[in-house]
């Protein structure tokens, strides 16, 4: 997600057919697995409508900010770190830096670093490796492999909540080890390896961030050449924007834990759909809370002031407010004028990651379509072949791939503004890009919002349907105790049988109906 001048940009969106295949297999990721474990630690109390919202506020919001107290010392290490890349050599900030990563993994979750500390070693052997002797795989396989042995040797709870960490871990290796056997300029030393995989700034929440990117931060390099002024006016801009991703995370936490029920008015609030759509808000809140905690230490980190994106196309301008530290777009999710939009918006760096370290380097050798299996496959083994989430990601898959074909056959069959991706040149805000509010010389389409009440309730219909799609996924990743352990394909089966499988039905639906149009 971090961007730096030799950065291809365009990852990040689905420009054509195959960006939009790969897209399938994203995203139903959890920012490490803390993403139920911390909300968890509030205590999560179920809200009744008839209660108002200052009870609420006293009974929930109140305790639940309260709890993330604990976040402190992640923050404080952190802004530490950051400070003594001003006066300590490359060397030393390393190792530093390593034991700051070991303190904080050890504080939050003890047991992954005996963990961590074995991968990292077998890793770096691996990484050791004569570039002749490698195939581009080895470091991916061991990492699979690590998780699925992990999968079924640890207890349940434990590897539940540790899951996240070594799968950030995992994916720094394996971009290291393709960034490597890639490119003959790239180096690194074996501090700068642990350093940065144990990095506190992604140790723990993540996100991904490539070495590159971890180098820029942690080099001191830029604010060595500012003046004590400059310093100044720079850390002050990153703890505003720490103060405000933090505060949005709060918001999100309370959503989650007091009022994603509480929202739903009272006459609707006892059908199953509504239940369902509250639980999946309060799990898209949670995963929207932790993606924000990331943000405020990547902010206070210095990420925001020290990696600067470059300047997009016109063509890949999505959001005017992307930063180097957004790791999730909550309105392109819960607004979203399409699936593909979501899938992008829920987790960016873990889309980029997939994106540069597997299809893009197997489309060459097996094709799109393999591609693209492998591209889920990888994302299910790295979440640990958990069933439900394999069965969210193959369904949000198949429901993506479907959405996009029949949107752009219809989008050129009647020249009209329904694509499943924005067709402006320019950054609007979400909502415009949900109704496809574009034309004139924004628009490559003769008919678009401004000019076609049509296409304008055929994208609300879209947006509508990609909504009541969310619900149903989202569903799976309840508050019920199976979440301490993972769920399992019953609890699954289960949820969606609640439902009729309506989701489902619809899909399969609408590929007859493409399929029948074509």
């Amino acid at each position: 997600m971090f961007y730096k001048n030799n950065y291809d940009y365009d990852m990040m969106y689905p420009d054509e057919e195959s960006d939009c295949l790969e897209c399938n297999s994203d995203n139903l990721y959890q920012p490490p697995n803390f993403a139920h474990d911390y909300v968890d630690d509030y205590d999560y109390l179920e809200i009744h409508n008839s209660e108002t919202f200052l009870q609420i506020l006293k009974n929930c919001v109140f305790t639940s900010i309260d709890a993330t107290s604990n976040f402190s010392t992640l923050f404080i290490a952190n802004i530490l770190l950051r400070l003594l890349t001003q006066f300590v050599p490359s060397r030393a900030y390393h190792l530093v830096s390593i034991l700051t990563g070991i303190f904080i993994i050890n504080y939050y979750a003890a047991e992954s670093l005996f963990l961590m500390s074995v991968y990292t070693v077998i890793s770096y052997i691996c990484l050791c490796v004569p570039r002749k002797y490698q195939r581009g795989i080895e470091m991916l396989a061991i990492s699979l492999f690590t998780i699925l042995i992990c999968e079924y040797s640890m207890d349940p709870a434990s590897w539940h909540r540790i899951r996240g960490i070594i799968m950030i871990a995992a994916m720094k290796a394996v971009s290291i080890s393709l960034d490597s056997k890639n490119n003959r300029n790239f180096s690194f030393n074996i501090w700068e390896y642990i350093a940065y995989i144990f990095s506190p700034l992604t140790c723990i929440f993540g996100p991904w961030m490539s070495f590159c990117n971890y180098k820029a931060i942690t080099s001191g390099t830029v604010e060595r050449k500012l003046t004590i002024r400059q310093i100044i006016v720079l850390w002050l801009g990153d703890l505003g924007v720490a103060l405000k991703n933090f505060i949005v995370a709060l918001i999100f936490l309370s959503i989650s834990n007091c009022f994603a029920q509480w929202f739903i008015p009272n006459y609707i609030s006892d059908g199953k759909w509504s239940t369902a759509y509250g639980d999946a808000l309060s799990f898209r809140s949670s995963h929207y809370f932790i993606c924000y905690v990331s943000s405020t230490v990547l902010s206070l980190g210095g990420v925001t002031s020290l990696i600067h994106p470059p300047t997009s196309t016109p063509t890949e301008s999505i959001s005017s407010t992307m930063t180097p530290a957004t790791i999730t777009r909550p309105i392109d999710i819960e607004l979203p004028r399409s699936l593909v939009q979501v899938v992008i918006s829920w987790n960016v760096p873990m889309h980029t990651w997939l994106k540069s370290y597997i299809f893009r380097p197997s489309i060459n050798h097996v094709g799109k379509f393999n591609a693209v299996i492998l591209t889920y496959l990888a994302s299910s083994l790295l979440h640990g072949l958990n069933f439900q989430i394999a069965a969210v990601l193959l369904s949000l898959g198949l429901y993506t791939y479907i959405e996009f074909k029949l949107r752009n056959h219809l989008a050129k069959t009647f020249n009209a503004c329904i694509g499943s991706r924005r067709c402006y040149l320019s950054s609007v805000s979400s909502l415009k890009s949900i109704i496809g509010f574009c034309g004139g010389t924004e628009c490559r389409y003769q008919l678009n919002s401004k000019n076609s009440i049509k296409v304008l309730l055929t994208n609300i219909g879209f947006s509508l349907l990609a909504v009541f799609h969310l619900a149903y996924l989202g569903l799976m990743f309840d508050t019920s105790e199976l979440q301490e352990t993972g769920y399992n394909y019953l609890h699954t089966i289960e949820k969606w049988s609640q439902l009729g499988f309506a989701s489902h039905l619809i899909a399969l639906s609408t590929y007859i109906i493409y399929y029948l149009i074509t």
